[in-house]
């Protein structure tokens, strides 16, 4: 029983020793901002520096990073444009805020890491979990064809379905999406729907 033990040790250090070998990727964690506007055929690791200052990565027009992006460690990535071939994933306490662009593929928010999404376009998946935390800013939100209203929700709500509605810069949003372990998705109304919600309190006084 001992010698199989090892033979399936030395077979799992093995893969993952193949595993970390084959991974090619831009680290950064120098605790400073940096901005991506020409073509990457890396992944990318964003944490913070070994002084804990955050490291920032700005993905703008023009920026093409050709595998997925992995922001860890309080890190900050800002996208204004571009595009990611396939995942984003947040974890350990970083931000993210996607304000155009797109994902490729899907969108993991874990361990307590807050995304922010005012428009840009997710391939496929949205998926909150283990604390982490997704606000979604738009109008008409509706999940599984039936309108939502704007507020907070979490598993006991939902667990998966799928989420439609219109961003606030006009980008539509049809995605699959799914919250688990404590997690949530905040729907938060656009400026101008904000503005004749606010309206109607005043001219009704019922808020």
């Amino acid at each position: 029983m001992k010698e199989i033990e090892k033979i399936i040790m030395v077979v799992m250090l093995t893969v993952l020793c193949v595993g970390v070998t084959d991974v090619h990727a831009l680290i950064l964690n120098d605790g400073g901002v940096h901005t991506i506007d020409y073509q990457l055929d890396d992944n990318v690791w964003v944490e913070d520096s070994p002084l804990d200052d955050f490291t920032t990565l700005n993905l703008v027009d023009g920026g093409i990073i050709r595998d997925w992006v992995e922001a860890m460690e309080y890190s900050h990535v800002n996208i204004t444009g571009g595009s990611i071939g396939y995942d984003l994933y947040a974890e350990n306490y970083s931000q993210v805020i996607l304000s155009s662009g797109s994902i490729g593929d899907d969108l993991y928010v874990f361990y307590e890491s807050q995304v922010s999404i005012y428009g840009g376009t997710i391939g496929d998946e949205v998926l909150a979990r283990d604390f982490g935390e997704i606000t979604i800013y738009g109008s008409g939100f509706m999940v599984d064809g039936i309108p939502v209203d704007y507020g907070t929700y979490t598993s006991s709500d939902y667990i998966s379905g799928i989420l439609t509605g219109i961003l606030t810069n006009g980008d539509p949003m049809n995605n699959n999406f799914g919250i688990a372990n404590d997690a949530r998705i905040t729907l938060v109304p656009e400026p101008a729907t904000l503005l004749i919600l606010g309206a109607g309190c005043l001219i009704f006084r019922t808020c």
